[in-house]
């Protein structure tokens, strides 16, 4: 039987916007946020504070039915230990010195692997060696939500509290005043993680989750040279601890620095992101994007769109279907002739990100006009062309949709555009989903339609679900498979974001790193009543979508899909790919979410079945009569191979070992004596028999002992039996050899799962209270006994 593997779900209230049938792609590399709670079932439990999703099933406990992934056996590692940022302060503190990170030792290891810096020398320096009274954050200004979800500007709380710069947390970004964003990259710095930082100042409490404002400066209090930051890694946030020496050129600081020469935590941030990556090359290099930094300062799924040769309509789409819904969106202008930073005639800056922060359209006296209102962080570099402040396109309005327009324009550095001039002058577009704990947290969201989220983390495993791409069909049907039901009870089209990401070294010379896979995920539209895809099925229908397998560290599409089944494979390009991956999905829509996955069950008893049976020899006589002439009426292992091998060719594939008889002994042999009673022989017997029918039908080409372990499943379904996700994979890793299944080792198999099913109806007859163990948790420990 089929069941539900919880994976994470939350349930926000149902939306009911409706969208034209789209599939809007994208090849990012970035990654996204975790969620909360778990898909649907027929029941639920609660452990734990997360709700569990529970099947109904035949006479299977409740318990049974939980995620894998809750209990001890865990597909991903568990997170790694970070260092205690409060034991390293407290001990710096007690011996009295300033923090020295051994991790990242100021040098010219932490500025480059390949190509040095052009400034130099290059001078580390405290911030105490700068200036006479170094901030943390200046707090001088005060970021407050309004209700149209952004985020204006409001009175400051003086010139930053103590002498020591101690900041308030009121979602303050240092610098110049009026809800700019105070940071400039320097001679040095990378204006995409500049680009990324900016964006942030529209989600306050973002930036206060990478940056916590429990820092400051003051020796009175918590200095002692120790500064810590927040970065997500892999569906998790990171801390990085740093210490404060700066490069510096001159006195000043050479990276991302503050425009207010006391401030510091934006040069602290930037060491941190370039201790994360191995050094500041690798952080403002070619590989380098706002794309990248976005995902790692948000936790978001990140998609990144060139708008330069991207189709007009379907970039309004994707404007129109991101802007109402939870999600940030940031646009830049990248110009390949020139890297450095410049105004434009027009008003706009280059390497500047602007905020999307609404749309509309007008009607005037040349008909119908779309506009896209943005917004600059930095409060400068507006657009001077058509339908900026002063345009003469606003005669041709009525007041009331001048006051209108310009009611929803609040804030300094914010204006309108019409779409074709957005499209035509801006060459990047990244928009960030945001998960819907983020969005409970961050007030300036609250305006805008949750996503509903999904996270899963998996693996792909050589021999077992790493069945590669569409290209490959008689494996392809092996991935993760994830069920997305929309109601067909619902009339509303469904819009689905659905990432995949994979694990990735975020410094790439880093011991033991290992390279990105090509991958991706095929999307396939399936009947009701089918339950899991099979290469049968893969062989005769189309996927609905593919996406472009891409060497990258996450790949993204965002589709709308109408009421009905669909099954997500996620996938690399080739087959035995050994890789974690990371699984998100959004919907705006009520949908029901599960991984596929199978009962642990034996639904064909061979021994009952067979038990009355007797074996004929060739001859016509019975071979249980024979055998009680020659052997005792208990048998041991060396008399149960003897006789085994003298009759192998009729119920096995080759000669029994003394290991596979040893396994038969155990499945008969409850009073543990290590023998076998004679009557049990031709039970034994019938049961080889059918195993070895059921192995016959996945044979390897010539070779008739050898089966692929891709076919185990099935092949277990032959024989009888259906195992769960993380049972079949305990399988794959005791029972097979480079990808490869021998007959014998799948009768070993075979009897393990046998033996755990009897040991457990055997302990929930006996234990009146309930047998401690699920099925699947003794079915893993008697694999690997």
């Amino acid at each position: 039987m089929l069941r539900r593997t919880s994976i994470v779900q939350w349930t926000t209230a149902p939306a009911s916007s409706r969208s034209k049938r789209s599939k809007i792609k994208s090849g990012s590399e970035t990654n996204g946020a975790p969620p909360t709670r778990l898909a649907k079932g027929n029941e639920s439990l609660l452990y734990d504070g997360i709700a569990r999703n529970v099947a109904k099933t035949n006479g299977v406990r409740p318990e049974e039915k939980i995620s894998t992934v809750s209990r001890g056996y865990w597909t991903v590692e568990r997170p790694r230990q970070q260092p205690n940022y409060h034991a390293v302060r407290r001990s710096c503190r007690e011996r009295g010195a300033l923090f020295e990170d051994p991790d990242f030792a100021a040098g010219p290891k932490c500025l480059y692997k390949n190509k040095r810096p052009a400034v130099q020398p290059i001078v580390w320096m405290r911030p105490h060696e700068m200036c006479q009274r170094p901030k943390f954050m200046v707090d001088s200004t005060r970021l407050v939500s309004q209700g149209n979800g952004v985020v204006s500007t409001g009175a400051g709380g003086g010139s930053g509290g103590s002498a020591g710069g101690e900041p308030t947390r009121n979602g303050t970004i240092g610098g110049g005043g009026g809800g700019r964003c105070g940071v400039e990259p320097g001679e040095l710095g990378d204006h995409s993680f500049l680009a990324a930082v900016s964006s942030l100042t529209l989600t306050p409490k973002f930036l206060d989750r990478v940056v916590p404002l429990d820092q400051s400066f003051d020796p009175t209090t918590s200095y002692c040279g120790l500064f810590r930051f927040r970065f997500w890694y892999f569906g998790e946030w990171k801390e990085v601890l740093v210490d404060d020496k700066l490069p510096t050129y001159r006195g000043r600081l050479v990276y991302m620095r503050s425009t207010n020469p006391t401030e510091f935590w934006a040069a602290l941030l930037e060491k941190a992101y370039a201790k994360l990556y191995g050094c500041y090359e690798n952080i403002s290099g070619p590989g380098c994007s706002t794309t990248r930094a976005l995902q790692d300062l948000t936790g978001g799924i990140v998609q990144s769109f060139g708008l330069s040769n991207q189709d007009r309509f379907l970039t309004y789409q994707v404007l129109n279907s991101a802007v109402p819904r939870s999600s940030l969106l940031i646009s830049t202008i990248t110009l390949k002739e020139n890297k450095r930073q410049l105004r434009l005639r027009n008003g706009l800056m280059t390497q500047h990100a602007y905020s999307v922060t609404g749309l509309a359209r007008v009607r005037g006296p040349l008909g119908d006009t779309p506009l896209v209102r943005l917004r600059n962080p930095w409060g400068e570099g507006e657009w001077t062309g058509p339908w900026s402040e002063r345009s003469w396109e606003w005669d041709g309005l009525s007041g009331r949709d001048k006051e209108l327009l310009s009611v929803r324009v609040r804030n300094d550095g914010e204006f309108w555009m019409s779409f074709e001039d957005f499209a035509r002058h801006f060459t990047q577009l990244d928009i960030v989903h945001v998960s819907p704990d983020d969005w409970m947290t961050e007030p300036a969201l609250h305006s805008k339609q949750p996503w509903r989220a999904v996270l899963a983390r998996r693996r792909w495993r050589s021999g077992y679900n790493a069945g590669g791409g569409p290209g490959h069909p008689e494996t392809t049907a092996m991935n993760p498979q994830f069920h997305i039901g929309i109601p067909r009870t619902s009339g509303n089209k469904c819009h689905v974001v659905v990432s995949v990401v994979q694990q990735y070294e975020t410094d790439p010379e880093a011991k033991g790193a290992r390279p990105l896979f090509a991958i991706g995920f095929a999307v396939y539209e399936v009947p009701h009543s089918t339950s899991r895809l099979t290469p049968q099925f893969v062989a005769q229908q189309q996927p609905l979508d593919v996406t472009n397998h891409s060497v990258a560290r996450e790949v993204v599409t965002f589709f709308t899909l109408p009421p009905g089944d669909y099954i997500v494979v996620p996938q690399t390009n080739v087959p035995n790919c050994d890789a974690k991956f990371l699984l998100r999905i959004l919907t705006d829509e009520q949908s029901n979410i599960w991984e596929v996955n199978d009962d642990n069950m034996v639904f064909k008893n061979i021994s009952a079945e067979f038990l009355e049976d007797t074996v004929i020899l060739p001859d016509g006589k019975p071979l249980l009569t024979k055998l009680m002439v020659k052997y005792p009426p208990e048998l041991d292992v060396i008399q149960l191979q003897k006789i085994l091998r003298a009759h192998w060719k009729a119920y096995l594939a080759e000669k029994p070992s003394l290991e596979l008889c040893k396994s038969l002994i155990m499945l008969r042999d409850v009073n543990i004596s290590g023998r076998i009673n004679m009557l049990d022989i031709p039970v034994l017997m019938h049961m080889l028999q059918f195993w070895k029918i059921a192995f016959q039908k996945f044979e390897k080409g010539v070779n008739p002992t050898k089966t692929s372990s891709y076919n185990l499943r099935p092949l277990l379904w032959e024989a009888g039996s259906t195992v769960s996700n993380k049972v079949l994979e305990c399988l794959v890793l005791r029972f097979a050899k480079s990808r490869v299944l021998t007959s014998e080792c799948f009768i070993m198999a075979m009897v393990r799962l046998h033996l755990a099913h009897e040991r457990y109806h055997s302990l929930d007859t006996k234990m009146s209270k309930g047998n401690p163990l699920s099925l699947e948790e003794l079915i893993l420990m008697t694999i690997y006994s």
